[in-house]
């Protein structure tokens, strides 16, 4: 869901008060003007995450807890945050170059609605640490100053533009995943990039979790398309990281040396969900299929 950061604001609020507590109530509070926030209010009641208890008293709902936690989450996975970060940086100076501007430092990007994760805004030292990473890999280049890391008038590299222009993630476009054996047949939907959805023959695995390898091998593939399928998904940014992360999870623990149904079923169910969005489209459609009859596979 979107919310504002506003509305966002408010929501943290009334969970940190209450807790996790579906009961618990709190007054509206108050904006800077001394007012009761109650439009603010009736917008996160439309969408299902507070209640109204009367005499301008407020609850959290059970799905306001579930948003409020999940942010929480997404925020404290660091891995995840730095990999949104260095791609933020990427489209963010990606917009200066496509305009034929150029901002007087990386420091700028803080002042930017990029700059946001999860509804939290990242760090300066955050930042500082992206430029670094992305500078050490020449996607980015820019004037350097003593006692800072930031670079003064800074600019994609024409590496940095293929970067951008790819639609994946910095570290997929550095690293690229090796094809993997088999037969394989192709999905190309209206002049986007080939994605390979076959089936992959060439994953082998010793395990003692009685789980056909198959069905290993069906839940790699499936994690390696839902990736590919990224660029020409229509998912937004936050979504395409989400999917990024899941889909590694889910190959990580299939690929292991001791796979668990349990372990497998939660990043597949979860995966599938997040490629929900992209179901409308014919890439998107044929990928979530697989996500589906894959996870069935799970369970035998």
């Amino acid at each position: 869901m979107n919310l504002t950061l506003e509305e966002l604001a408010l929501l943290e609020y009334l969970y940190d008060k209450v807790g996790r507590s579906t009961r618990a109530r709190i007054k509206i509070p108050q904006d800077d003007e001394g007012q009761p926030q109650s439009n603010l209010a009736a917008r996160l009641y439309d969408a299902d995450v507070l209640k109204f208890s009367g005499m301008g008293m407020i609850s959290i709902t059970q799905f306001g807890v579930d948003v409020v936690s999940e942010l929480r989450q997404r925020r404290n996975d660091r891995p995840a945050r730095a990999a949104a970060l260095r791609l933020a940086l990427i489209n963010w100076l990606y917009g200066h170059y496509a305009d034929g501007t150029s901002p007087k430092s990386t420091e700028e990007f803080l002042d930017s609605d990029a700059s946001y994760y999860a509804g939290q805004q990242v760090t300066a030292a955050e930042v500082g640490q992206a430029v670094v990473y992305l500078n050490e890999r020449r996607l980015v280049e820019g004037g350097g100053v003593a006692e800072t890391v930031h670079l003064i008038q800074p600019r994609l590299t024409a590496r940095g533009v293929e970067c951008a222009e790819s639609g994946k993630s910095v570290s997929e476009f550095l690293s690229p995943p090796q094809a993997t054996s088999g037969p394989t047949f192709n999905v190309q939907i209206d002049g986007s990039q080939n994605v390979v959805v076959g089936t992959q023959s060439g994953f082998t695995q010793n395990n003692t979790s009685g789980i056909d390898a198959e069905v290993l091998a069906r839940l790699v593939h499936f994690a390696t398309v839902a990736r590919q399928s990224l660029p020409s998904s229509g998912l937004d940014e936050q979504q395409q990281v989400t999917v990024e992360q899941l889909s590694q999870e889910l190959e990580a623990e299939a690929s292991g040396d001791n796979p668990d149904r349990g372990r497998l079923r939660k990043p597949a169910d979860r995966l599938v969900d997040a490629l929900a969005p992209a179901a409308a489209t014919a890439l998107g459609g044929v990928v979530t299929a697989l996500g589906q009859q894959t996870v069935a596979a799970i369970s035998g």
